[in-house]
């Protein structure tokens, strides 16, 4: 497999690539961790309504 991009910096506090065959130089948008937003709505729906962070997280894990 041959990796044609090298990391080349950084650019308003993002890594910034650097491809070898031509000179361009651009960012690689990352996509976080991916988090279910049904997940985050009814995380914090649950953390208002007064359980813990434990008995979100097991009753997330759950499902």
């Amino acid at each position: 497999m041959l990796k044609t991009n090298v990391k080349n910096g950084k650019s308003d506090g993002k890594e910034c690539d650097k491809c070898k065959v031509c000179p361009y130089h651009f960012t690689i948008p990352k996509l976080g961790k991916g988090i279910d937003p049904y997940d985050v709505r009814l995380s914090l729906r649950l953390y208002l309504e007064g359980l813990g962070f434990r008995s979100i997280e097991f009753f997330i894990s759950t499902f």
